[in-house]
């Protein structure tokens, strides 16, 4: 999962984005504090309806890869600015690894000094699966491995369970700037065609991400059009094409069981599609509606989206430790566990993105502009 913080550039910034990935943000910790106490007849009935959409953590990652080729792709695609590789990949490693590694240090600090895994014996098999590891000689090498986002055998769970979605984020980093030049020069039809090569090659694979990242770097190339077209919507017809984009957003929930029926291969990746689409829906409409869009630049959903890549690099853990603390001491445990845990990831967040995330994004900068000036 990936954020932009305010740097300069000569792209336009949409904090309306900022905002959406917020959101995602919040639901990926509701999905996972839920995650504390899995056996619930109310959760499975909210999972089934619209309400669903406030805990739906798979639909978020979709909203997030999708939201990093748009982004990562718009300065580019168009050909205002040539697309440098030296550049591209030195502003995405430290934009991703700074954080990232104090996110795993903290992890690794809390697990071995505040954590009681006693604690955690009366929620869920789920979040009693991580954090079991005792120090032994490959916990160094486990350590480091996750450190780097490195493989074979790369452990996700064993620190920090979400970053799984931040070891497909720096492999698509290291492809991304390749199908963001077939975007930019090919015509509607390849990009379109290419589009439905790689999701029939890649559908019953891994490397499914690669057109969820895809159609970002769409977005992103046919934006202009995409934004006049929607705008030209009235009212009722935005309404019926919000609410269908946010059925498919939501999929997973309200229509995996009628998917899982069809007899088709990779059925949750099919799934997985549909989220992606729904996405890029939401996506365009919040940018072309005045009023959404309005709506998603007020400060309290530009904050979230500020913090978010922290937010969602540390609320693990942080769950993890408040609860195996708090337990069953407590009446009504759960709800002292998440205000302490949210607050916390908010706060943790906010000290992160001012202290580390912004600072490393402005080095960056420099090392690039050093790296032009010597070779000039």
């Amino acid at each position: 999962m990936e954020q932009t913080l305010p740097v300069k550039s000569s792209v336009p910034r949409y904090r309306q984005l900022d905002s959406l990935r917020g959101l995602g943000a919040l639901s990926v910790f509701f999905a996972h504090f839920i995650s504390l106490k899995m056996a619930s007849p109310l959760l499975n009935t909210l999972h089934q309806t619209p309400l669903g959409i406030l805990c739906n953590g798979t639909a978020a990652l979709m909203l997030f890869f999708v939201l990093s080729g748009f982004v990562l792709s718009l300065p580019f695609v168009g050909n205002e600015r040539p697309l440098k590789l030296g550049e591209f990949y030195i502003k995405r490693i430290f934009r991703i690894y700074p954080a990232y590694i104090f996110a795993i240090i903290l992890a690794v600090l809390l697990k071995e000094f505040v954590f009681d895994k006693n604690g955690l014996s009366p929620y869920s098999n789920w979040l009693n699966n991580f954090w079991n590891w005792n120090w032994d000689k490959d916990s160094p090498k486990e350590i480091l491995k996750t450190l780097l986002l490195i493989g074979p055998d790369f452990k996700i769970n064993y620190i920090d369970p979400p970053i799984w979605s931040l070891v497909i984020e720096m492999k698509m980093s290291i492809i991304l700037p390749f199908f963001i030049l077939i975007v930019a020069r090919g015509s509607k039809t390849v990009n379109i065609g290419f589009l439905l090569v790689m999701a029939w090659l890649t559908y019953e694979h891994n490397a499914w991400a690669i057109s969820v990242f895809y159609l970002g770097i769409l977005m992103a190339k046919y934006k202009d059009g995409l934004l006049t077209f929607i705008r030209s919507w009235k009212a009722g017809v935005v309404v019926v094409i919000a609410s269908l984009a946010m059925l498919l957003y939501n999929n997973n929930y309200e229509l995996l069981g009628p998917i899982k029926k069809l007899d088709l291969p990779s059925k949750y990746i099919l799934s997985y599609f549909l989220c992606a689409i729904g996405s890029c829906v939401i996506l365009m409409t919040v940018l072309a509606r005045p009023n959404a869009s309005r709506f998603f630049q007020k400060r309290i959903f530009t904050f979230f989206g500020d913090i978010s890549y922290s937010f969602y690099l540390v609320h693990v853990p942080l769950i993890l430790t408040v609860g195996s603390l708090i337990s069953n001491r407590l009446a009504y445990s759960p709800v002292y566990i998440f205000f302490a845990a949210f607050m916390a990831a908010v706060v943790l967040s906010y000290l992160m993105a001012v202290y580390i995330e912004k600072p490393f994004q402005r080095l960056a900068v420099r090392i690039v502009k050093t790296f032009k000036s010597s070779y000039r």
